[in-house]
């Protein structure tokens, strides 16, 4: 379940591993399935907060924490603790399609949270 707040809860922050960073020649020779997109170049992977682990505590932290870093670089990452758990807010570029159940519609400012552990 993604939750937008923009807030993503599955893309760039899946696995354990660190983003491979190839040409674009090498992209292309590589099989996708096994190096997977990372969203951000050189940032490790971290897995997302998905589903029901999304509660109203840590969607009201994400919502502050894009409403505080307006001009931030995107990449830009934010760390944060609710309930005693640990977090990291990764400000990142989101689409949702056009005229979808999801909004903002289009390329957006949002915020993927993860895991911190």
């Amino acid at each position: 379940m993604a939750l937008c707040v923009c807030l993503a809860a599955s893309s760039g922050c899946s696995g354990s591993k660190s983003p491979v960073v190839a040409t674009p020649a090498e992209k292309h020779r590589k099989n996708a399935s096994k190096a997977p997109y990372a969203g951000t170049v050189n940032v490790p992977q971290r897995r997302a907060v998905r589903g029901d682990e999304m509660t109203p505590p840590i969607a009201q932290r994400a919502r502050e924490i894009l409403d505080e870093q307006r001009d931030v670089a995107f990449g830009t990452e934010v760390p944060f603790e609710v309930d005693g758990q640990s977090y990291i807010g990764r400000i990142e570029e989101h689409y949702h399609e056009l005229g979808g159940p999801r909004r903002p519609w289009g390329r957006h400012r949002g915020v993927t949270v993860c895991h911190a552990g």
